[in-house]
């Protein structure tokens, strides 16, 4: 996992908290750890779009509790997003979901 991509989501994840906390980490459970709740979760959603244009709109079932444990599986989404928007697959509500990939 790109240090640079887990930082810069890091980042987005403690900026969208607005807690003052210390930079997240990549094990850093968003919801028990962080304290992320619903509210959170739109903030956070509409910050990395706005930061990260190249995501295009996030689907919000993708950054559910039961699909997004820490920040690392955040930063894979997001990469994983990239990636397939740029190739112009998935992009969009509704993208891909590799762990459901068969």
């Amino acid at each position: 996992m790109s240090q640079l991509l887990l930082d810069r989501v890091a980042d987005d994840v403690v900026a969208a908290l607005e807690t003052g906390l210390a930079p997240a980490g990549e094990h850093s459970r968003l919801y028990e750890d962080l304290g992320l709740d619903s509210l959170m979760l739109m903030q956070l959603v509409h910050l990395l779009q706005e930061r990260r244009p190249a995501l295009g709109e996030l689907p919000l079932d993708d950054l559910a509790p039961h699909h997004m444990a820490d920040v690392g599986a955040l930063t894979a989404l997001l990469r994983t997003t990239t990636a397939t928007a740029g190739a112009g697959v998935g992009a969009g509500v509704g993208g891909t979901h590799p762990e459901r990939a068969a």
